[in-house]
């Protein structure tokens, strides 16, 4: 399953994204889960948080995780947590 996310990650919206990803994980029990970053502009710490809590629940079950086509800020933000390799950036 392929979740694409356009605009701003940030706390505007991140719980509804953590929300999102946790119930698709859990109530469809995807083969795999890839969320699409390519047209976000902007992920903040709390959008960072929201891919954690798709990633871990989607780790609870065996569901493989990704994170694919972040743009270098995304990258940059990813790599300053230390987070890049935990979401399987493609």
């Amino acid at each position: 399953m392929v979740v694409e996310v356009r605009g701003e990650i940030d706390v505007a919206c991140a719980d509804r994204l953590s929300e999102e990803l946790v119930d698709t994980v859990t109530k469809l029990r995807p083969v795999r889960m890839v969320v699409d970053l390519l047209h976000v502009t902007f992920i903040d710490s709390m959008g960072v948080g929201a891919l954690v809590a798709g990633r871990n629940a989607a780790q609870a079950l065996g569901i493989p995780f990704s994170v694919r086509r972040p743009n270098d800020f995304v990258v940059a933000q990813l790599r300053q947590t230390g987070l890049i390799e935990a979401l399987a950036v493609e």
